[in-house]
């Protein structure tokens, strides 16, 4: 259960509810991994972070250049492939070198690109907010019980190939089925996910609440019922993103 009624700081109420509905949901079966497989993900989020190979691979000059077992790939409560564990942890630990071949690795497992955005969309989540409560100095909540029940495998009929590793829902499209903002435009971000439209729905729900809309971030919107001011919220987020090794 996610709770920050022991900390120093006073957690607003939208933050701590979305991050409750982003938890809860990877115990529910998704879209392309059963629900055990969602949380053996979400397992291997955390084992990344105190991973030797990671760290060695971090390192040298190409990850490709140094071989061996990642960290807690025996401990999943769910057996997942070599190429899946690598994926989650190249993702998390060394997100700027990531290349096409991860994707082309998971769909040789036989797997598919859809699984590749799931499992992006899981690590997320956790990546968001096991930061969020290292950052107020809380305990990191403990993963759900996964739940019963076979993945959805719907692929959206609505989907082009605009370059990208995978293919996206249009803006066009995604705004008429409700999936985007009902605005003028979509970053190509915002439709990053939209392969598996629940990981799109889910990324949304949390950055409503601890960022903005999508549609606010290229005008002078000023979140209300914030503690700090547009000016300071940017500067937060861009030196979050710098520090993540994001190049967007």
């Amino acid at each position: 259960m996610i709770d920050y009624t022991n900390t120093d700081y006073t957690v607003r109420d939208d933050i701590v509810a979305s991050q409750i509905r982003a938890w809860d949901s990877l115990a529910r079966p998704g879209t392309w991994w059963t629900a055990a497989e969602r949380i053996a993900i979400a397992q291997q989020v955390r084992a990344s972070r105190h991973c030797s190979l990671c760290r060695e691979r971090k390192q040298a000059l190409s990850p490709n250049a140094v071989e061996g077992r990642h960290n807690g790939s025996d401990d999943a409560t769910a057996p997942l492939s070599i190429a899946t564990i690598d994926a989650v942890h190249r993702i998390v630990t060394d997100p700027g070198r990531l290349v096409r071949g991860l994707v082309d690795a998971m769909i040789a497992d036989g797997l598919s690109d859809a699984h590749y955005i799931e499992l992006v969309g899981i690590v997320c989540v956790v990546t968001a907010i096991d930061g969020f409560a290292r950052t107020i100095g809380a305990e990191q909540a403990p993963f759900p019980s996964p739940r019963p029940g076979d993945p959805a495998r719907l692929r959206p009929k609505h989907l082009v190939d605009d370059g990208y590793w995978t293919p996206t829902i249009p803006f066009i499209d995604g705004q008429s089925t409700g999936l985007y903002e009902h605005a003028n435009f979509m970053p190509n971000v915002g439709r990053g996910l939209s392969l598996v439209p629940q990981a799109t729905r889910t990324a949304q729900d949390l950055m409503l609440a601890h960022y903005m809309p999508y549609t606010s971030v290229i005008s002078n919107y000023e979140p209300p019922n914030r503690p700090i001011d547009r000016m300071q919220i940017e500067l937060v987020a861009g030196r979050v993103s710098a520090k993540n090794d994001c190049f967007y």
